[in-house]
């Protein structure tokens, strides 16, 4: 395989894995049609329907990510390809990857991306763990198992326990951090002590003031240290002292500077495992069945539902979130590929315009923080046919006005 990203590769090995076309990572995936037969030819797609006893209408998928005839047609056309080679065959996957919101270069195997990928290759599960199309599917549990085995190299950790999915960033290895240092200053000689000099008081000085430059850096125990390294300062221009490079000052100031760097790692880390987890919480099926009229705030995927409960027999559909089918292309960045907006579209008989501008409307004004377009207040195009409904904290206040759209 031609592709240098070890996270693309994790990714094309994860929907080979799942297609079972190469669980061995063998190679010999790029020849498998559906049913396991090979491909003798990769000069071009086989486009030939294979029948078997468990799937008895056929499918003509082939290759090491199953291309149907048709959408690999597609992809090699926009990608100006007439071979059906291996490399042909994972960048046809890497561009049908990201015509599905998840650019394999960069975005990490979580339970959302691969939602995202369900609706093109039907082995991949949804984030209520089906198959889009009523298909076998491999679990999450399967999917990481196997990442998991030498080479896959997870990027994150996933804990599926009940509920809702969540992953948990690795944190700063500070044992490791202070292994290095310690041993670094043992190998050194541990500092030896030598006659006084204005050289000495100049470094304590200098880490005194570096301290209480930035103490939110170093907290407390930098503070005390500062203290005692004023001190030491006045103690070597009168009596005596050490500055050579593997002073004990010099072994301190390392091991601090480990702790500044464990905090600023660990607050990072922790903000973007809070953000992933929000858009989990926001995407995942809820099992609230009906809005409590109590509750503080609802989510995306729960307003969703409840709108698809009140206006649903009169044919209002809901979609463009995982939660609730497929997700087709937007703009870089949009709520919709984080599972925190809805497409509302009414697809009942009379003037569906008429309703889609009066319940657009009534939403504007029960959620004034959400992102709502419509066709009669559509201000950046696009929405002539249906309501944009996007949350961007991934849920909303439960207010009056809403309770009475939904009531």
């Amino acid at each position: 395989m031609a592709v240098d990203n070890p996270l693309t590769r994790q990714w094309l090995d994860l929907i080979a894995y799942a297609e079972g076309t190469d669980p061995s990572r063998s190679g010999q995936g790029y020849r498998t049609l559906f049913g396991g037969g090979q491909i003798q030819s990769l000069e071009r797609h086989p486009d030939t329907v294979i029948r078997t006893k468990s799937f008895p209408r056929g499918s003509a998928a082939a290759g090491r990510y199953q291309f149907m005839p048709r959408t690999w047609g597609a992809a090699a056309k926009a990608l100006g390809i007439n071979k059906f080679g291996e490399q042909e065959q994972d960048l046809a996957a890497i561009y049908l990857m990201k015509q599905r919101g998840v650019d394999p270069t960069r975005d990490p195997v979580t339970a959302e991306n691969i939602a995202k990928l369900a609706p093109e290759w039907a082995s991949l599960p949804t984030l209520q763990g089906k198959s889009f199309y009523g298909q076998p599917v491999k679990s999450l549990n399967d999917l990481y198992g196997f990442l998991q085995r030498p080479g896959g190299g997870v990027p994150y950790q996933v804990n599926q326990g009940v509920g809702t999915p969540s992953v948990n960033l690795p944190r700063y290895d500070f044992q490791g951090a202070l292994k290095d240092i310690v041993s670094q200053y043992a190998l050194s000689g541990g500092g030896q002590s030598q006659p006084g000099n204005p050289k000495a008081a100049q470094v304590y000085l200098q880490a005194a003031e570096a301290i209480k430059a930035d103490p939110d850096k170093y907290g407390d125990e930098g503070l005390a240290l500062a203290e005692q390294y004023q001190y030491k300062a006045n103690e070597a221009m009168f009596l005596g002292g050490s500055a050579s490079d593997n002073d004990p000052t010099k072994l301190v100031m390392n091991i601090l500077g480990a702790k500044a760097a464990q905090k600023s790692y660990d607050q990072s880390q922790a903000s973007k495992e809070a953000s992933i987890n929000s858009q989990l919480a926001a995407s995942f099926p809820s099992t609230v069945s009906t809005i409590d009229p109590n509750a503080s705030f609802i989510s995306t995927v729960d307003l969703g539902k409840a709108l698809q409960r009140k206006y649903g027999q009169s044919g209002l559909r809901i979609g463009e979130n995982p939660a609730f089918g497929r997700v087709g292309k937007h703009s870089p960045g949009s709520l919709h590929y984080q599972g925190r907006a809805l497409d509302i579209t009414d697809w009942g008989s009379g003037d569906w315009k008429a309703r889609t501008i009066n319940l657009g409307e009534q939403l504007r004004r029960a959620l004034p923080n959400a992102q709502i377009f419509h066709p009669g207040y559509d201000p950046v195009g696009g929405h002539h046919e249906h309501i944009h409904l996007g949350l961007p904290e991934g849920r909303i206040p439960v207010t009056p006005e809403l309770l009475n759209i939904l009531g």
